[in-house]
């Protein structure tokens, strides 16, 4: 058989992807003509078709040997050394063949491909500007255009690359691919729903299909969608790391942490740096509140890898929550050094300052933020709960605030809905929705379920939409008085939106706000026909799409003013919680019976200790030399931040052996330290919420002054309740003086404290029963209002 007729034989079952026969064939013309430079080049690309880019290159490189100028030759040669990492010698070889064919549009894309790879990015542009103005460019031309654009952040050029990719090969899946990942990049989530449905169409099986929509999902909230699909991309790429990586991530936010770990380490043993791994280990024991093997996790992450800024951010967030000042200011450096403007530093940051009172430093650090990203939820929500607690900031100032961040924020996301179809018989049996994170071992769910279980069933239907991933006692008890119980972590805005939707939720309460595992953007999306918010963040959210807020019975709240809702004020107390401890009360004032000096107190967190607050009690204290203050903070034994403290006090003539600063301690040793204080004295403008009531129960009072928004005026509910209205000041001085004078007068002190314990349980401060028949008279106001409100028809 003669040489051509060999090769043409062989050349016939290349293009079959026969590669066996070929290779063989391959094989004999070698052997027959060594000077056959076609057979060693098909025997390269035989080797390249069956994944042996390494054999490929040495029978590619002979075949250029033996013609030097052939274009073709060279490119297949650059391509494959570009496969096995050698950028530069794949650099030189496509530069000759681009020389030896400067019109090949194949050839400008090879070498734009190698420009990428070499991460030179603006080259590769300019190369594929060059392939799509050659007669008759392809869609994938287009396309490696509109990657190097967006690569470059030129995302408008990038969009019309593709879109014109999709216009000249309607069915060509990688222009919808990179079209709807543009989409998302752009934050066009619709947009990119369309490209993705045309994709299901057109691949529906692909890898590449279902990490669009796993991406889509994330975007959305949708965690759990995220996961099933990155799941499917998994099944069908077992060896694809990043796709491991990405269901790992998917899997720790909902709450799978066995099946998690499994991903994580599949993607470690597929090649994911070890860094990333520790990250989000460490995320996920953070998430579960196992805060020393957070530390470790993500201590070891940023050892291996130093620049992985995510994962100091984290360790910022853990290194707040065991108090280590130090290595929190230490950690937001080495973030902010790395890169100033990041946001999720400077949040952090926010947070320490916070968390030490410094709360107008916290302040102008998420001004700084806001600038850099007006529309990051973070940096809105951060502040406002920094006002709630800064004394040089006003009600109005907070309201200012909250409307910015609805105006930029939630606003958009309101829904169209005037529920038309709703049933509006205004004496009708309701449905009441509870949105929280929080129906658990936690303060709200103790001011949920002693009214929860005496809710008249035959007037309200309850509806929990529960945002966390575990459960305990507290759930099981509360799940038990519920109609309908929704597991909702993982499940999208949209989703959840339409899921509150769908189940016809009359009147839906946020117990969240803007606290962790808050679902602010399902209520900006306006569900329910009325929406309530309660209990989580102690102020006004600034919404919109929220109607109400409850506030305790008080004349400054029911004003309008303070809050975009309309207050609604239930009629004996803002909660009634649930018994608190079985912790004994001794007898007796605590100076007195332990011959110690006179004891205030203040065992809420330092960060609601305002600057107006210190100087108040050091006040008190330069004027009771004799007396201590007790205080706790995060952080309470580490040394700097005593140190911080105290000069606070200092400043104002106080000798720093009256300060006795403590770190958080268990429940039962909490309320045993009640016994050792004489009198409390309530933080301001943010009062004791939880806190007050453990006090009370306690046989402790305090001395609150009251502001002019919600959580500034707690402390005086609280105390009205149990007949102590003597302790709720006018005026600054006069929360100086009450303190003062009650120190210098134990039997009216101790007349105060007398039966406290048993005025509590008979108020209704822990009265479920009342409490569950004020929220029906609310509820059904509210339903009569909003019935009466709608047009008739």
């Amino acid at each position: 058989m003669s040489v051509k007729h060999l090769l043409g034989k062989a050349q016939k079952a290349l293009a079959a992807k026969d590669y066996s026969h070929a290779g063989a064939l391959f094989e004999e013309l070698v052997t027959l003509s060594p000077e056959t430079h076609q057979a060693w080049f098909g025997l390269g690309e035989v080797a390249q078709g069956i994944g042996q880019p390494d054999t490929a290159v040495t029978f590619f490189d002979h075949a250029v040997q033996l013609q030097p100028k052939n274009a073709r030759y060279r490119q297949r040669l650059g391509e494959a050394l570009g496969k096995l990492g050698q950028i530069e010698a794949s650099l030189q070889q496509l530069l000759v063949a681009r020389q030896l064919a400067p019109k090949d549009a194949g050839i400008l894309c090879s070498l734009s491909g190698a420009y990428v790879k070499a991460g030179k990015w603006q080259r590769a542009r300019k190369l594929l500007e060059e392939a799509v103005r050659l007669p008759k460019p392809l869609a994938a031309h287009y396309c490696l255009l509109g990657m190097a654009c967006q690569q470059l952040g030129e995302l408008d050029e990038a969009l019309k690359a593709f879109n014109k990719a999709t216009t000249l090969e309607p069915r060509y899946p990688d222009a919808w691919l990179s079209l709807g990942h543009l989409y998302i990049e752009k934050q066009q989530t619709d947009k990119a729903g369309a490209c993705l449905k045309k994709l299901q169409t057109l691949a529906p099986e692909a890898v590449t299909t279902f990490d669009l929509a796993g991406e889509l999902a994330w975007m959305r909230g949708d965690t759990r969608e995220a996961a099933s699909f990155y799941r499917q991309a998994a099944d069908s790429a077992p060896d694809d790391r990043n796709i491991q990586a990405k269901l790992a991530v998917t899997l720790i936010m909902c709450g799978e942490a066995l099946a998690a770990i499994d991903a994580m380490e599949r993607a470690h043993a597929l090649g994911t740096p070890e860094d990333w791994i520790l990250e989000k280990l460490g995320t996920m024991f953070a998430i579960k509140y196992w805060t020393p093997m957070a530390r470790e996790n993500l201590e070891m992450a940023v050892e291996r890898n130093p620049d992985n800024l995510s994962a100091w951010n984290t360790l910022l967030i853990v290194y707040a929550k065991g108090g280590e000042s130090e290595k929190i200011r230490k950690a937001a450096d080495t973030i902010l050094e790395k890169d100033p403007d990041n946001i999720y530093a400077l949040m952090n940051l926010s947070t320490w300052h916070n968390d030490q009172g410094r709360h107008d430093e916290a302040l102008e650090v998420l001004a700084r933020a806001r600038e850099k990203d007006p529309g990051h939820r973070g940096t809105y929500s951060k502040a406002l709960w920094a006002m709630v607690s800064a004394s040089s900031v006003s009600a109005a100032d907070i309201l200012k605030l909250a409307q910015t961040f609805d105006e930029r924020v939630f606003r958009p996301l309101l829904r169209p809905n005037d529920f038309a179809t709703r049933n509006r018989d205004p004496e009708r049996r309701l449905r009441i929705g509870w949105l929280s994170s929080d129906m658990r071992t936690h303060p709200v769910a103790a001011f949920i379920w002693p009214f929860l279980e005496h809710i008249d069933h035959e007037k309200l239907e309850t509806f929990i939409y529960y945002n966390f991933s575990e459960e305990d006692g507290v759930t099981r008890r509360i799940k038990a008085c519920t109609q309908q119980w929704r597991t909702v972590i993982g499940i999208g805005d949209d989703g959840l939106a339409d899921l509150i939707e769908g189940d016809e939720i009359d009147i839906l309460i946020d117990l969240n706000g803007f606290t962790d595992g808050g679902r602010s953007d399902v209520i900006a999306r306006k569900p329910a026909p009325i929406q309530v918010t309660w209990l989580g963040f102690p102020g006004t959210s600034g919404m919109s799409a929220m109607d109400y807020i409850f506030v305790p019975p008080d004349p400054v709240l029911e004003k309008p003013g303070w809050s975009l809702e309309i207050p609604w004020p239930l009629p004996d107390c803002y909660g009634a919680r649930a018994d608190i401890s079985e912790a004994a009360i001794l007898p007796g004032l605590p100076c007195e019976r332990e011959s110690a000096p006179f004891t205030f107190a203040c065992l809420n967190h330092f960060r609601k200790a305002s600057e107006k607050t210190i100087e108040l009690w050091s006040r008190i204290l330069v004027q009771c030399p004799q007396a201590r203050l007790i205080l706790v903070a995060i952080g309470g034994k580490d040394d700097e931040t005593i140190r911080y403290f105290s000069s606070q006090f200092e400043r104002h003539g106080v000798n720093p052996a009256q300060l006795e600063f403590r770190g958080y301690v268990g429940q039962q040793k909490y309320y045993e330290s009640y016994n050792e204080i004489d009198l409390g004295l309530d933080p301001f403008p943010y009062n004791g919420g939880t806190t007050g009531y453990d006090s009370i129960w306690m046989g402790v009072p305090f001395v609150t002054w009251p502001g002019e928004h919600l959580s500034a005026r707690m402390g005086k509910a609280i105390l009205e309740n149990v007949g102590l209205h003597e302790l709720v000041a006018a005026s600054a001085d006069d929360y100086v003086t009450i303190a003062v004078a009650l120190a210098n007068d134990h039997d009216r002190l101790k007349r105060l404290r007398a039966n406290l314990r048993e005025r509590m349980i008979a108020s209704p401060l822990l009265d479920g029963p009342r409490m569950a028949k004020s929220l029906e008279a609310a509820f059904r106001g509210m339903w009569r209002r909003w019935c009466a409100s709608q047009p008739l028809g």
